[in-house]
């Protein structure tokens, strides 16, 4: 199984480490609320939990008639396995820092991104990653 988490992937996982644990009608709310664009059914919904459930990227334990969900990775470790994943992909990319500099010389980076970037930069220069 791909391991990857695709886009509707973090939607969901995002409404969980919002909110743990999170029944699926909690679910749905919060995804609606913050990407109001998805129109997705029921059965989506479920389908996703099922993917992520089998993943091991959430847990699920029955409270009831209905499951409560909660997170089965951090968010950084999240963000560590799509790391992993583009730099494995690094042929096709080219490399990390030329991804990194083509987004930035696109405008493609957030305030927040920059400074973060930044911050690195001058972590990695002083020797502390």
């Amino acid at each position: 199984m791909d391991t990857r988490l695709k886009d509707n992937e973090w939607i969901i996982l995002h409404a969980v480490w919002k909110q743990n644990p999170i029944d699926l009608k909690s679910i749905i709310r919060s995804v609606q609320e913050d990407n109001p664009q998805i129109g997705w059914d029921y059965k989506t919904y479920h389908s996703f939990l099922r993917i992520l459930l089998d993943k091991g990227y959430l847990k699920a334990v029955k409270s009831g008639k209905n499951n409560l969900y909660s997170p089965g990775i951090t968010y950084e470790e999240a963000m560590s396995l799509e790391a992993d994943s583009l730099i494995s992909r690094r042929n096709f990319y080219g490399s990390v820092s030329g991804l990194m500099i083509n987004m930035a010389e696109q405008g493609k980076l957030t305030d927040r991104e920059k400074q973060d970037l930044m911050e690195l930069a001058k972590r990695l220069a002083r020797g502390e990653v």
